[in-house]
């Protein structure tokens, strides 16, 4: 056997291990870590924001397999051509995502039509617009960047020396002032995702958002929050820093938030030029839920003395959020008290002076999974609040990573939008 034909056998054997990849890239797409559990659960959260590249490499390895099995097209055709049809069909599953694109601009324009009315568009000043995205999606955009005004960033700023913990905190600002930008130093409170019990701020908590922002004129505030040590979660971050872990629950999570509420309307938000008047809670995962009871619980008697009073809430920004706190990650469970299970359940704390939520949810979450999530928009919306559910098909759990995706294209622009229109809510 010749150095040519040993080298054609090995690509083809990459070129087929390639296509098997992208049958299970496209199973992830259509099912998340629903249905296999385990390591799916973490493997999802890559899958749809890579699709596009899977969809290039199989295409490319069925073109490959198409020239290296020329000779057998007419010796053994139904061979030839099975293995071609299976490469084209991987490759077209694995461009879901994308093609979904439009149905994604489609319920977003539908949300926003419903929670702001049907001129919302107009209603954004065009010197406004001209910061803003200019389409929800572009192509090319996905394979480049999208674009990033001029921020800084200060890290590892303690807010709180106490229980054996210490936090800090990461605070992204404008480089121009402030209020000759969209967002005039509005405060977002950006609360990382890990089950309660991992995670951190930075890298972990999409700081591309952060970085994006800050440069549209908010200060955002990436702060940490004390983490049960005592709980263990299949999907736990890595590089979750120590100086956090405690034997805490989510009621602690939810007072050292309030710590820094407290912190920041005293100090901070004069230190970096935020707006208290105008103050957003934005979280992943387990942090999309503490920014719920943030947000929805300010006015709620439980917590009034929980958080900064000084502050007004302009909106919620929770992306695949669970809508209740797990019971066992309470001090008492749901029977023991009822009260205290409510406290922390985002529907029970809703009422229709609660400022609007935009919710980011993928269709094929196996964390948080979509129905839970359409039920949760339903019931708030049934409370009186104003709430825009985007949802991404074949999208899965921390989808927001890369901001150039379709994905990350989408969200951030209708993110943009719905930060300007609500902070003028009165």
């Amino acid at each position: 056997m010749n150095k040519i034909k040993i080298l054609k056998i090995i690509i083809g054997i990459l070129s087929i291990l390639v296509l098997i990849g992208g049958a299970f890239w496209a199973f992830m797409l259509f099912f998340g870590g629903r249905a296999l559990r385990g390591i799916t659960i973490v493997i999802e959260e890559f899958v749809a924001q890579s699709s596009v590249l899977m969809l290039a490499l199989c295409i490319a390895v069925t073109l490959l397999l198409m020239k290296l099995l020329a000779s057998r097209r007419v010796d053994h055709p139904k061979q030839y051509y099975a293995i071609i049809l299976i490469g084209l069909t991987i490759s077209g599953l694995n461009a879901a995502s994308l093609l979904a694109t439009p149905y994604s601009i489609i319920n977003a324009n539908q949300e926003f039509d419903d929670a702001f009315g049907l001129n919302w568009e107009n209603s954004i000043p065009s010197d406004i617009r001209n910061y803003f995205l200019p389409t929800p999606y572009f192509f090319s955009s996905h394979f480049l960047s999208i674009p990033e005004r001029e921020f800084t960033v200060e890290k590892d700023i303690l807010f709180y020396n106490g229980e054996n913990i210490t936090l800090y905190f990461d605070v992204y600002t404008p480089v121009k002032p402030a209020s000759q930008l969209p967002g005039n130093g509005s405060i977002i409170i950006n609360l990382h995702p890990g089950a309660w019990m991992s995670g951190g701020k930075g890298t972990w908590n999409m700081i591309s958002t952060s970085k994006y922002l800050a440069g549209q004129g908010y200060v955002v505030f990436d702060i940490e929050y004390g983490l049960i040590n005592w709980f263990e979660y299949g999907a736990e971050a890595p590089d979750t820093p120590e100086y956090v872990m405690g034997n805490f629950t989510i009621e602690d999570q939810v007072r050292h938030i309030g710590i820094f509420t407290n912190r920041c309307a005293s100090e901070f938000a004069a230190t970096y030029g935020g707006n208290l008047d105008s103050v957003y809670y934005m979280g992943r995962s387990a942090g999309a839920h503490l920014a719920g009871v943030g947000g929805l619980g300010y006015n709620y008697d439980f917590h009034n003395t929980t958080f900064n009073p000084n502050m007004t809430v302009k909106g919620i920004i929770p992306l695949y959020p669970p809508s209740a706190a797990p019971e066992l990650l309470l001090k008492e469970n749901k029977t023991e008290n009822p009260d205290l299970y409510n406290a922390y359940d985002l529907v029970h704390l809703a009422d229709n002076q609660d400022p609007p939520v935009l919710i980011f949810q993928g269709t094929s979450d196996g964390q948080v999974w979509i129905e839970e999530v359409e039920e949760l928009e339903e019931n708030l919306e049934v409370k009186g609040v104003d709430c825009c559910l985007l949802k991404f098909p074949f999208a899965g759990h921390a989808n927001d990573f890369v901001l150039s995706t379709n994905i990350g294209q989408v969200w951030m622009y209708y993110l943009e939008r719905f930060l300007y229109l609500t902070q003028n809510i009165s």
